[in-house]
């Protein structure tokens, strides 16, 4: 029996790292790494007897080598990230590639929080991942599965960084709003082995997935922090929903280039607002995947 290989796009990013030592795990699988550069030092820990490492660039990639990149793949995982070039035009090209080469599935980049909840215009991200989708759903058959992987947001402190609302080296939580509305919570490692799981399951995957680790109010995970930590939260509200959009609004105005302006902003919208939480949850079809919890995060020291 031939290895069942695996094709992951962005492969030296953190999450393409993860995903790849996951699938490593499973017995029976190659895995073809796609890189816009060999050189940069994070490819190097990609190197291994069952890893294919090859050049590939999702924007710039002709026709050929779109069909290259994914030849004898049982599924293509992506996990790119960028602008409407390569999370749509890219993402579709190859995925249409993945299709014509007779790949069981392709799990574009989403990743996130509940994009099919979102009303348009809230994060324009997440209207480049849903625009994304509504492309690729004529393209689904019964022999070809499109998968939209949601999990919530990272348990990470560099991403609740990012997102202004949690300083774990000030002991600060930010939030808009009440900080009572539920937020689903999954940490990178256990991302990537959902990924994993579902990129390399023999049976149907659901087109829109959706798995989690917790789900806890940013009020409760301070509290959470606190406890285990043995150290003060400081609670900063930083105004209402109302006053979250319209600085997301003046900031991507006044700042239209700069996407670190107003993009955590959004992504604030999103996760305050309510909107995006996870629907009925899929943990139980991968019963070998036991997420971690906030609280078992916080432990390890992921946040």
């Amino acid at each position: 029996m031939n290895d069942k290989l695996i094709v992951i796009v962005g492969s030296a990013g953190k999450l393409g790292r993860l995903v790849l030592a996951s699938l490593l795990k499973q017995p029976n699988l190659k895995v073809r790494a796609l890189v816009r550069d060999l050189t940069k030092p994070e490819v190097a820990v990609l190197v291994g007897p069952r890893v294919e490492l090859k050049v590939f660039d999702i924007a710039k990639a002709t026709a050929a080598e779109r069909t290259a990149a994914v030849s004898g793949a049982f599924a293509v995982v992506s996990t790119v990230q960028g602008g409407p070039d390569i999370i749509i035009d890219g993402q579709l090209a190859l995925l249409r590639a993945a299709k014509a080469a007779g790949a069981r599935r392709f799990l574009p980049s989403d990743y996130s929080y509940d994009l099919f909840g979102l009303p348009e215009g809230v994060n324009m991200n997440t209207d480049w991942r849903r625009a994304l989708a509504t492309a690729a759903a004529p393209e689904a058959s019964s022999t070809f599965e499109v998968v939209h992987l949601m999990q919530g947001i990272f348990t990470d402190k560099a991403v609740l960084g990012f997102l202004g609302v949690f300083d774990a080296e000030k002991g600060v939580a930010r939030y808009w709003g009440d900080g009572k509305t539920p937020i689903d919570w999954t940490t990178w490692e256990d991302t990537a082995r959902f990924i994993a799981a579902a990129a390399t399951d023999e049976r149907a995957v659901p087109e829109r997935l959706q798995v989690a680790g917790d789900r806890m109010d940013l009020l409760t995970v301070a509290k959470t922090w606190e406890h285990k930590h043995g150290r003060k939260v400081s609670l900063e509200r930083l105004g209402s929903l109302e006053d979250l959009e319209a600085l997301t609004k003046r900031k991507l105005h006044e700042e239209p280039h700069n996407m670190y302006a107003w993009l955590p902003l959004m992504y604030a919208r999103g996760v305050f607002g309510g909107q995006a939480v996870l629907g009925e949850k899929h943990n139980a079809r991968y019963p070998g995947i036991v997420a971690e919890t906030v609280a078992q995060a916080i432990d390890r020291g992921a946040l």
